[in-house]
């Protein structure tokens, strides 16, 4: 999907500013370690979690970084739709993965980017990871790896239950995902696990979805960013497709304040 708008934010003398910048990765302010493709250091992993369009930003991201002559593979360790035109490796080993760049290596040649996705058809018809120590090998094979790490049922926000996300070792970066169309909306129509917001708010919530809500659970190491307490963490709201999304974009900034709202990322997409 192409992106309409990219926009990093801060806070200035208390108001959200919101500053355009040509693509997702400018907008998400994270460097690439230096890689030597002869003496291979493991890729950056980043991993997507939440909800609300992490599929889209996810692969969006990918070919923002296949276009700066990055390969980058695309996985999940959790199950999402199987992709559609896209160079896809069916494997349940990193070593698969390996052969299948090897046998195909006019699709890889040196200097320029290549997305490649990789792991399992599941029964019900989705793409599901791999056993999670041979994704870990998959860094070993790419500039980036990008990693689904969690799934929320198409819903644009989400809590996480015990055992969620599933990050990867050696995980750089995770970005926290939500819609901004979950505003103004009821928990159980938007908000998947709905019933697990107990532990992270500690009085009533109220019959619909706030600002604050919204900020709350993304800056929650109970919530989206549970597990990344000590990674570089980036919220991302999307949804943001037009002007009015753009000022609800702005209202959950507030509610992020100083601390987050420096970390924090609204795109919007072009429908096609």
């Amino acid at each position: 999907m192409e992106l309409k708008w990219a926009y990093a934010c801060e806070m200035r003398d208390g108001n959200p500013v919101m500053i355009q910048k040509n693509s997702l990765w400018e907008a998400l302010g994270l460097h690439l370690p230096e890689r030597q493709r002869e003496a291979p250091l493991g890729g950056m992993v980043i991993a997507f979690v939440g909800g609300g369009g992490k599929t889209t930003s996810m692969f969006r991201l990918a070919d923002e970084l296949a276009e700066q002559g990055k390969r980058v593979i695309v996985t999940t360790s959790t199950k999402i739709r199987r992709p559609e035109d896209r160079l896809v490796a069916e494997a349940e080993t990193a070593e698969a993965v390996n052969c299948f760049i090897k046998a195909h290596e006019e699709l890889f040649p040196g200097g320029r980017g290549q997305v490649l996705v990789t792991g399992l058809s599941s029964p019900e018809g989705k793409f599901q990871g791999m056993n999670l120590s041979e994704m870990e090998k998959l860094a070993d094979l790419a500039d980036v790896l990008l990693v689904e790490a969690d799934g929320a049922k198409m819903l644009p926000l989400k809590i996480p239950r015990e055992g969620e996300p599933v990050l990867l070792k050696g995980t750089h970066a995770v970005i926290g995902c939500a819609g901004l169309d979950c505003l103004g909306q009821t928990w159980e129509e938007k908000c998947f696990r709905y019933e697990l917001a107990d532990k992270i708010f500690d009085r009533e919530k109220g019959p619909v979805i706030t600002p604050a809500h919204i900020a709350r659970i993304l800056t929650s190491d109970q919530g989206t960013r549970k597990g990344a307490e000590k990674l570089e963490y980036r919220i991302l709201l999307n949804k943001a497709d037009d002007e009015k999304r753009l000022s609800a974009g702005a209202e959950v900034l507030k509610a992020l304040g100083e601390e987050w709202a420096g970390h924090c990322v609204i795109t919007g997409y072009l429908r096609q």
